[in-house]
């Protein structure tokens, strides 16, 4: 439809009027032959449209539409014999729309012509709306008004099925995004995913790496006590070697509190703050005192919650649970010193393997059962973590157990402490890191700039908020 957007002081032919002086007919007949042509070419393009769409729903639409674009021009060529002009003959009309009706018949996406045939229903509704500030005689009025709503009507169902179409189209793409791609993430992509969030530990102020490390010592504790009460309770009926395996299944309660609460345990700590420090992103001093600070605070939450249990016991935790935590503790100070440092090693192993895997996997199915198989693996075969299993000798010492801090003290922490450092350090952050070096995609320096903008999804430099919004998503993970 052609625009007329008429000026409120001035008709077509830019003749001035006033208040009291009505519009020639000549004038007002001029006027209708543009609302005329107007109404043919839109009542063409909806019938053309009809023909391509394949949506049954919106071709009935448009047929609804093209039929009250009918109805209009009847009503407007009965106007304008009534105030003796000559309707334009409909041939003559599509000859002088000829350009404008074949561009827009070209287009074939719906989304497009959707937003064509906006634009003509709302050109439609400024020429009436403008048409009513000149225009005096009642019946004409009456007619345009009448036009009006059913423009207005059609307006707001059109823009109505455009934010329909955006919201599908926003909806798929964003599905698309979620799809990994076959086998995940690669080796390059974790590691820049590592460094980010590396980074952001690394910053934190000593108190809340403390807190961080003391809330997790207390709450992977209560994965123990319900593996041990499983265990306990079940060992009579089944035996010992199934009652195990029953009570690992119950053990990554612990590791799910910690995991979704944003605590973190000591062992959590040889990938992601350590990939930073490689990435040239954070400074060792910083890791030492991460890995200080955590190790104090998971010590301290684990000695705390064996206070507890201690002062509750066959009151709040039966004493079948605190008899099958002294027999798991003495296991572990019963070792050789290196046997003591294997099972560490497997420990660690499996602590940092699994930080690697979280930030490798997308969907909370995918990350619950890694969390719970780990957690499994650990438990099951008694691997000396020195979080988990200090927790369970804590408890032996302070409930009665033959078990002295002296031994456990040395040589258990330090060589637990080396073992798990080994297989998270060594087989999984450096052995990963050679990987991501030797790769056929980019090495790690390369998603490096000197104004540290690493972008985790790919693109180039973002600002510090974008950034950390992105730190906050990965951290999302653990």
């Amino acid at each position: 439809m052609t625009d007329l957007y008429l000026k409120t002081g001035e008709n077509e032919n830019g003749l001035k009027k006033s208040k009291n002086t009505e519009v020639a007919a000549g004038t007002t007949v001029a006027l209708l032959q543009k609302y005329l042509a107007a109404e043919v070419g839109g009542r063409d393009l909806y019938m053309e449209q009809t023909k391509i769409l394949k949506d049954p729903i919106l071709v009935q639409a448009l047929k609804s539409f093209a039929s009250t674009e009918s109805g209009h021009i009847i009503n407007i060529r009965e106007k304008i014999t009534e105030l003796g002009g000559t309707p334009k003959p409909l041939r003559e009309i599509r000859e002088a729309q000829k350009g404008v009706s074949e561009a827009s018949h070209q287009v074939s996406a719906p989304l497009d012509m959707l937003r064509i045939d906006l634009k003509i229903e709302e050109n439609a509704i400024n020429d009436y709306t403008a048409g009513l500030e000149v225009i005096d005689d009642p019946g004409v009025r009456a007619l345009i008004e009448n036009n009006l709503a059913e423009e207005i009507h059609h307006s707001l169902y059109l823009s109505k099925r455009i934010n329909e179409i955006l919201e599908t189209t926003k909806a798929r793409i964003g599905a698309i995004r979620g799809i990994e791609k076959p086998g995940g993430k690669e080796a390059p992509e974790i590691f820049k995913a590592s460094v980010e969030v590396g980074q952001a530990r690394l910053k934190r102020s000593w108190l809340e790496m403390s807190m961080s490390g003391f809330i997790a010592g207390m709450n992977v504790t209560f994965g123990i006590i319900a593996s041990s009460y499983v265990a306990g309770a079940t060992a009579p009926f089944v035996g010992a070697n199934i009652s195990k395996i029953l009570g690992a299944l119950f053990f990554p309660i612990g590791f799910m509190f910690l995991m979704i609460g944003k605590s973190e345990l000591f062992t959590e700590n040889f990938l992601v703050p350590v990939s930073a420090v490689i990435a040239k992103r954070g400074k060792i001093s910083e890791l030492l005192k991460l890995w200080s600070l955590t190790l104090v605070g998971n010590m301290a939450g684990i000695f705390i919650f064996a206070l507890v249990i201690a002062g509750s016991l066959n009151q709040i935790v039966p004493s079948f649970v605190v008899e099958h935590i002294h027999g798991v503790a003495n296991s572990y100070m019963n070792r050789t010193p290196f046997v003591m440092v294997l099972s560490a090693v497997f420990a660690g192993w499996l602590i940092t393997l699994m930080t690697w895997l979280l930030i490798a996997s997308s969907g909370t199915l995918a990350r619950i059962f890694i969390i719970w198989t780990v957690g499994f693996l650990i438990y099951l075969d008694s691997f000396n973590h020195i979080v988990v299993a200090s927790s369970e000798i804590l408890i032996a010492i302070n409930t009665g157990s033959h078990i002295s801090y002296f031994p456990w003290l040395y040589p258990y922490v330090p060589l637990t402490i080396i073992g798990n450092m080994i297989g998270g350090l060594f087989f999984v952050t450096i052995l990963q890191y050679l990987q991501v070096l030797h790769s056929k995609t980019p090495a790690p320096d390369e998603y490096l700039s000197s104004s540290h903008e690493l972008d985790m999804m790919g693109g180039g430099g973002r600002s510090k908020t974008a950034e950390m919004e992105n730190v906050e998503n990965i951290e999302d993970t653990f």
